[in-house]
């Protein structure tokens, strides 16, 4: 029987999951629930479920919290995300620890049983084959250089920059040919940080990836690759992905200032988001952007940005479950401290302050 565990702080939603799911036709049996992610955990241990079905927002440990353990702890667990909570910085995360699939409350019975036959036919995959287990590099020098690639391509694939992306694939690939230790476990790594990074800007603009990719298994990790193979393949995967965008948006004949603002309303947390960036983005300068947004809507795009994340950073300080150094992270900001001058220049009081009062 494969093992299946509930973990959501709300009673009603974990009677609903047991009541929906076709238990006994997929072979599942509930090994227990869990009302917040310590007690979930605590239950991980001990009992080993094959899949962990969790909610996103609870008491103490949360879903984003517990979603981290699972993917550097227990990374063979197939995970389903059940949330009431619509929010890119959830689904980043889900992203980032290999969530099988995100599903909306109120939970849907189809829906919950697709994605139960999705980790059924992962159980399934993962037995036949070597699991991939992310590991933690004893070079500091590889894990930097890895890190520093996935930032420069997400940069170029953003831009929609096709030579300069496959320029810079080959300049980093033969940087990783000269260092000293990668081995087959730090290729399947590149490979797993690239798909990633494809994946979170498929859901970033919005788009299925059955729409950028005819078949889904092209981004699949797989096994016993050379560095040639995967550069050959993460070229490929890049330039259909950059080719797919820039089709789109040849398609529209007139600026959609709607979209735009709705691209921003789903991605104000980005770090790397910019005026230049949804020029290149839309197709259209920065000067004619800028002046027909603030046309519009009145304030310009930085200033549209900058508040997006200061009523976001509110909305979180106000819920007092993350800390502001957290939070600052989650609206865009690497640097508190700057973080700190944006938010009292705009709220005209501090965080800590708006926390306290």
């Amino acid at each position: 029987m494969i093992k299946i565990l509930i973990v959501d702080d709300e009673k009603w939603t974990r009677e609903t999951i047991k009541q929906f799911g076709k238990w006994d036709q997929y072979g599942i049996e509930i090994i227990g629930e869990a009302g917040d992610g310590q007690e979930g955990l605590r239950l991980i241990e001990q009992r080993s479920p094959d899949i962990v079905i969790t909610d996103m927002k609870m008491p103490g440990v949360d879903g984003m919290e517990l979603l981290q353990i699972m993917a550097d702890r227990f990374p063979q667990v197939q995970l389903i995300v059940a949330s009431g909570y619509d929010d890119f910085n959830f689904m980043r995360q889900a992203i980032r620890s290999r969530v099988n699939e995100y599903l909306l409350k109120p939970i849907n019975a189809e829906e919950l049983n697709l994605a139960l036959e999705k980790c059924i036919n992962e159980i399934k995959s993962s037995s036949q084959t070597q699991f991939y287990k992310p590991i933690s590099f004893s070079s500091k020098d590889i894990s930097a250089l890895i890190m520093e690639y996935k930032k420069t391509i997400t940069s170029f694939l953003q831009e929609l920059n096709i030579d300069g992306f496959e320029n810079v694939i080959h300049r980093y690939f033969n940087e990783f040919k000269k260092v000293t230790g990668v081995d087959s476990n730090v290729i399947a790594k590149i490979e797993h940080e690239f798909i990633l990074t494809l994946e979170e800007l498929m859901i970033k603009n919005n788009f299925n990836v059955h729409e950028v990719f005819e078949n889904n298994g092209e981004l699949n990790s797989e096994f016993d690759l050379s560095l040639d193979r995967v550069m050959k393949k993460q070229q490929d995967l890049g330039k259909r992905y950059i080719e797919y965008m820039i089709d789109i948006n040849k398609r529209k004949s007139k600026l959609n200032l709607e979209e735009i603002k709705e691209y921003i309303e789903r991605n104000f947390a980005d770090i790397d988001i910019s005026l230049e960036v949804l020029a290149n983005k839309f197709f259209v300068s920065k000067e004619y952007l800028s002046k027909t947004f603030k046309n519009v809507y009145g304030c310009n795009i930085t200033e549209f940005i900058v508040s997006r994340r200061m009523e976001y950073a509110k909305k979180l300080l106000q819920g007092k479950e993350f800390q502001i150094k957290s939070i600052a992270q989650m609206v865009g900001y690497e640097d508190i401290s700057y973080f700190y001058r944006v938010f009292k220049k705009y709220f005209k009081t501090s965080p800590g302050e708006m926390r306290q009062g």
